[in-house]
């Protein structure tokens, strides 16, 4: 029953839709400088990260990238979390309130 109500697949439509696109920019910001370095050596993306933040630093640009995707990885998913805990939980919890409704009436 709750498979054909209408609303399990806007849930799944929804929740589907949110998790490629996260999961394209995660790919897509794993492969950019992967891409960057391979297919442009002469724009010098390889000796940009290499090279260090400031003078006398050991910490170079390659590391504040690492960790700036690694800042993002999170942010992305705080915002599947509170999709998944807001939106989805409620369009869920409406689902399974028909459908135990709807089982309720016709016994």
């Amino acid at each position: 029953e709750i498979r054909r109500a209408p609303r399990f697949h806007e849930l799944e439509r929804k929740r589907g839709r949110l998790s490629w696109i996260l999961a394209a920019i995660v790919i897509g910001n794993c492969l950019w400088y992967i891409f960057a370095t391979a297919f442009f050596p002469e724009a010098g993306f390889a000796a940009f990260w290499g090279e260090p933040v400031a003078a006398g630093m050991a910490t170079t640009w390659g590391v504040v990238i690492g960790f700036l995707q690694t800042i993002l990885f999170i942010v992305l998913v705080v915002v599947y979390i509170h999709r998944a805990n807001g939106e989805f939980d409620t369009l869920k919890d409406s689902i399974v309130a028909d459908a135990t409704r709807t089982a309720g009436d016709k016994k």
